[in-house]
């Protein structure tokens, strides 16, 4: 299985230089938890996650952009990847989401832990996956 397999491709993004109140509304509507920070040609600049916008706003960083608060180091996947690589990714780095990029780096998809989730449900629910001793 490969990242495309799994991941969204309709995704929300938004602008460094957004207002951060913008972003968590559109989080809030969306009932999402990332969203990826674009440049005006579709690059992956940053990453911004719903503990990111709590964590400001509890801070009182109302006024803040989103390119005050959001993660910029950036960690990615590619579409045709196995998706086991992306998911040891996940685990390693402890993040939840992986922007998924071109080979030129513009985001085509967002891949989750929330999906790897999924798939170990419909995993299980078949019985394909062996017991562990």
């Amino acid at each position: 299985m490969v990242v495309s397999e799994l991941m969204s491709v309709d995704v929300l993004t938004i602008t460094a230089q957004a207002p951060l109140q913008q972003a968590a509304n559109e989080m809030r509507l969306a009932h999402i938890n990332h969203l990826p920070v674009v440049d005006g040609g579709g690059g992956v600049v940053g990453v911004l996650s719903s503990f990111d916008v709590m964590r400001a706003l509890a801070q009182g960083n109302v006024t803040s952009s989103v390119s005050d608060v959001m993660t910029p180091q950036v960690v990615t996947a590619r579409d045709n990847e196995p998706a086991s690589d992306a998911a040891r990714r996940l685990k390693h780095h402890k993040i939840s989401c992986l922007p998924v990029v071109d080979e030129g780096g513009k985001l085509v998809g967002l891949v989750t832990e929330t999906d790897f989730v999924e798939l170990a449900v419909q995993a299980l629910a078949s019985g394909s996956v062996a017991a562990r001793d």
